[in-house]
């Protein structure tokens, strides 16, 4: 059974023992526990790897819970980075750059790195559609 309650304009769904913010329309999911992590309109670009292959740069992402920092030698140089985890599951899902070293690396600051081995995307979500799956859920709740 999902639980699902709206605050502050956001959709919340209760997803093993926890609740997870919903995202409406084309999303990327963790593999594991199918919980979302971000939209498809918010990549930045698909033209990254990561450690266990292709991955995406996100602007930004929801249902994660970072590390703490550390420094790391990639591809593009020495960066100060945070693995990423999904919060309801705790998958190891990238890293979020958290300080880069050169200028023209500035513009990854702030941004999450998400591997495409451990997402699932939700290609057949759109706005009806989640409309009616949040009526139905709300409605075996009440």
């Amino acid at each position: 059974l999902l639980y699902t309650i709206k605050f502050e304009h956001r959709w919340l769904l209760f997803i093993m023992g926890k609740f997870a913010e919903y995202l409406d329309g084309k999303v990327y999911s963790c593999k594991h526990c199918r919980t979302n992590l971000a939209r498809h309109q918010d990549i930045m670009s698909k033209q990254y790897e990561g450690t266990s292959g292709p991955a995406y740069l996100f602007t930004s992402v929801v249902n994660v819970k970072c590390l703490e920092p550390r420094l790391a030698v990639l591809f593009s140089g020495q960066h100060s980075i945070s693995a990423i985890q999904c919060s309801t599951c705790s998958t190891d899902l990238g890293w979020k750059y958290v300080r880069v070293s050169s200028a023209n690396q500035r513009y990854k600051e702030g941004k999450y790195l998400i591997e495409s081995a451990y997402t699932f995307k939700e290609n057949r979500w759109d706005q009806s559609y989640s409309n009616k799956l949040i009526k139905s859920k709300s409605l075996r709740q009440g």
